[in-house]
C-alpha cells in the first residue's frame, strides 16, 4: 500500500474515541515481543480483514476527571465477542506523532520483528507491513499492516522482553486473539474455546479448500 492509501484507511480511527478489532494505538514502541504478541492476536482475529498497530498515537486524560465506560448489554457482548462488561472509552486520542529519528529505530525494530516471526513461529506466519507516514514537517505515524491470511499463528517458544530478560511476553504453544478491543492470551485474560475452535476449523477448511490446491501449485 502506499502512505496515501493507508492514511485514508487510518483517518477514521484517529477521528474515533476507541480502539477496535482490528486497530490498535501506540505512542511509541520499545519492544519487538510485545508486538509480535499484538501481530499473533491481530492474525488470529475474526475480522476477514487487515489489522493495523498506528504507532505515535497517545491517549490524553484530563484532569480530575475518570475515564468513561459504557455498560455492554448481553447482546452488546454476544455481537462484540466479549465477555466484559463495559466498554472503554478513553476522554480522546492525541495524534502526536513520533520524530524522523524514532522513525530510524522503528525500522530497525521492525527488522528485529520481521526475523523473530520468520524464526519462530510454529505453524503460520504472519505477513506484515511497515509504513512511515509524514504528518507535518517534523512529526511521522508509523503503521504496521497485518496482512489478513489463513493460518493458526502461534509461536514455538517463549519470546522475553528485550528490557527485562527473566520476562516472558509471548508463551509458547498460546493462542492470542484480538476480541473486540482487547487482546486476550496475555497475562490471566486467557483465549475462550470457542475462539481457539473458530481459528483452527478455519484453517483446516482453508487446507481442504481448492484456494489452498491453488496456492499450493503457484510455490511449486
Amino acid at each position: 500500500m502506499t502512505e496515501q492509501e493507508v492514511f485514508k484507511i487510518i483517518l477514521p480511527f484517529l477521528e474515533g474515541y476507541t480502539e477496535g478489532i482490528y486497530w490498535d494505538f501506540k505512542e511509541t514502541l520499545n519492544d519487538a515481543a510485545s508486538i509480535i504478541k499484538d501481530i499473533l492476536a491481530f492474525s488470529n482475529s475474526d475480522y476477514n480483514g487487515d489489522s493495523f498497530i498506528i504507532v505515535g498515537v497517545k491517549e490524553t486524560k484530563l484532569s480530575g476527571e475518570k475515564n468513561n465506560k459504557i455498560a455492554l448489554s448481553r447482546e452488546d457482548r454476544i455481537r462484540l465477542k466479549t465477555d466484559s462488561s463495559n466498554l472503554y472509552i478513553p476522554d480522546k486520542w492525541d495524534v502526536c506523532g513520533i520524530s524522523e529519528a524514532e522513525i530510524l529505530k522503528l525500522k530497525g525494530l521492525s527488522e528485529q520483528i520481521t526475523q523473530q516471526i520468520a524464526s519462530n513461529m510454529l505453524i503460520s506466519i504472519p505477513k506484515c507491513e511497515f509504513i512511515p507516514i509524514e504528518i507535518n514537517k517534523s512529526r511521522w505515524l508509523y503503521v504496521i499492516i497485518i496482512k489478513k491470511k489463513p493460518g493458526v499463528f502461534i509461536c514455538k517458544q517463549d519470546l522475553y522482553d528485550s528490557r527485562n530478560p527473566n520476562k516472558v511476553v509471548v508463551k509458547q504453544g498460546v493462542v492470542y486473539v484480538r476480541v473486540a478491543d482487547t487482546t486476550f492470551g496475555a497475562d490471566t485474560s486467557v483465549a475462550s474455546a470457542t475462539e481457539c475452535i473458530r481459528i483452527w476449523k478455519n484453517y483446516i477448511d482453508w487446507l481442504e479448500s481448492p484456494l489452498y490446491e491453488k496456492q499450493e501449485i503457484i510455490n511449486e
